[in-house]
């Protein structure tokens, strides 16, 4: 859920402070975390460590990198269950500040959660405040292109802003770029647990979390207690399906927006074709950019074209009501922004600049590069095919979103991916609990059933409703109760069981 951290205002991103302690190196028995403060900008309550692991797994006694995490202590010490490791999503979120949120007193996550565990925020490598960083030059990638490409030329354009960038995430980042591979975030999670000291693995994945669970279950199936896996990303298929099944989960949601805006009074298109215009707007937009005078006072980029409004429009859909304590969008804000652009103002679409070397969405492509194979898009010919399908499968947004730009960004990446997809062998895993909306627009309900069909004693828990993501909608959710009730338990709802939004 890489949208939902970057929109954190209210916790400060700051450089790890260089007295961070290093607990024993991995592949002992047994490691011994000393707490101390984090940095500035955490809220009092957590603290932060790190453990050294090695850069490269193949070589653990070549060069070692840090991966940070903090802790948010358990209220209820005399029932305290253990730790819980919880990551957000993204790729490219770090763990350690919405558990910064929680502690700030935001309320993100089950209140059960932080009653009955000590919450622990991994940072995977390269991230947050793991060290060395995901770097990249913000230059080249705010450079404007075309993403969907309709002459040679302008595929030419698009591959030499794709190595031009990657060009300079090597540069910046130096040998880490070759190893920020999920495999690699899983065998670190599993130093954290060593370093921890208290047992075997709790675990609450959410989206691109879900990956680091079930690579973690694929090497580790012992070392585990419990395991929820929320919003399953299914990095087991092509990258042809990945396409075609994203396409379709944000068509839908498209879709069922138009939908309930139809249905309901307090949104803001109540009484208009919101499909309309939607396609109106990118129609014009195509022909002439509108204007987006905001990204006169914010690193935007104006004026907004229409593929920015089918991108974009994505993380204004990502889920159905706002969640508050992260500052994500809802269904209602999409809305207001349509009619907001229809009367002038299209800033809301535009596309954001990166400012910074660690700014959103490096951490992400950088992982995203590491974990699937550079063959989409290599030639024009290529990509014209894909973008010719996605129209088909999806007539109103044709292709656009998070996946989209994720495959783009590594058209001409500098190292070879590390964790390509592959499927599932876990064997002697305990039961693992799987949970997806049926009208997730990132992570598609089919993903989860293919992942639930991976994976042996594994329990699929529908949410029949949407927005990605069941941890953040509170305790009121009765699928949200599911997961903390299986964490602290290990009692998991029958099987087949399908709850209401």
């Amino acid at each position: 859920m890489r949208r939902a951290i970057t929109r954190m205002a209210a916790i400060a991103l700051v450089a790890c402070c260089a007295g961070l302690v290093i607990a024993t190196a991995p592949g002992s028995a047994k490691a011994t975390v000393r707490w101390h403060g984090c940095p500035d900008g955490y809220p009092k309550n957590v603290q932060c460590a790190s453990v050294s692991v090695p850069r490269d797994y193949d070589h653990p006694r070549g060069a070692q990198i840090t991966i940070g995490f903090d802790r948010l202590r358990a209220t209820n010490r005399a029932h305290r269950v253990g730790s819980l490791i919880v990551n957000p999503g993204g790729p490219g979120g770090p763990g350690s500040q919405v558990v910064a949120v929680e502690a700030a007193g935001r309320h993100l996550w089950h209140p059960a959660l932080h009653r009955r565990f000590d919450m622990i925020g991994m940072d995977p490598r390269g991230i947050g405040l793991s060290r060395p960083s995901i770097k990249c030059d913000p230059a080249p990638y705010n450079r404007p292109v075309s993403l969907f490409p309709d002459s040679q030329a302008q595929f030419d354009q698009l591959a030499a802003w794709a190595r031009a960038f990657g060009a300079s995430c090597r540069r910046l980042t130096g040998p880490l770029l070759g190893h920020v591979d999920t495999l690699s975030v899983a065998r670190d999670m599993e130093a954290v647990r060593k370093a921890l000291g208290q047992g075997k693995l709790n675990f609450l994945g959410l989206s691109y979390g879900a990956e680091m669970g079930t690579l973690y279950a694929e090497h580790y199936p012992k070392r585990i207690r419990a395991m929820a896996l929320d919003a399953i990303l299914d990095h087991t298929i092509p990258v042809n399906k990945l396409v075609d099944d994203a396409t379709r989960a944000y068509e839908d949601t498209l879709n069922r927006v138009a939908a309930w805006c139809a249905q309901t009074s307090s949104c803001p298109l109540h009484g208009q074709d919101l499909l309309a215009l939607f396609d109106q707007l990118t129609q014009q937009a195509d022909h002439q950019p509108l204007p987006a005078p905001q990204c006169d006072r914010a690193p935007c980029r104006g004026p907004v074209t229409g593929d920015d409004i089918r991108m974009n429009a994505f993380n204004l859909m990502l889920v159905k009501q706002p969640v508050a304590a992260l500052g994500i969008p809802g269904w209602a804000d999409f809305a207001g922004a349509l009619a907001q652009a229809a009367a002038g103002d299209a800033s809301a679409f535009a596309t954001p600049l990166a400012t910074s070397p660690r700014d959103d969405p490096f951490p992400a492509l950088g992982v995203n590069c590491a974990d699937y194979p550079h063959t989409f898009g290599r030639t024009f010919g290529q990509i014209s095919a894909t973008m010719a399908r996605s129209r088909m499968l999806a007539p109103h947004t044709q292709g656009a979103g998070e996946t989209w730009l994720g495959l783009t960004g590594c058209l001409r990446w500098p190292v070879p991916a590390a964790n390509p997809p592959h499927r599932l062998q876990i064997r002697g895993a305990p039961p693992i609990l799987l949970v997806n909306a049926t009208h997730d627009p990132s992570t598609p309900y089919v993903w989860a059933q293919d992942v639930h069909a991976q994976v042996p004693r594994s329990i699929l828990l529908t949410r029949d409703g949407d927005g990605h993501t069941s941890s953040f909608l509170g305790p009121g959710s009765r699928t949200n109760d599911a997961i903390a009730r299986f964490l602290i338990t290990r009692k998991a709802p029958p099987p087949g069981t399908v709850l209401p939004n």
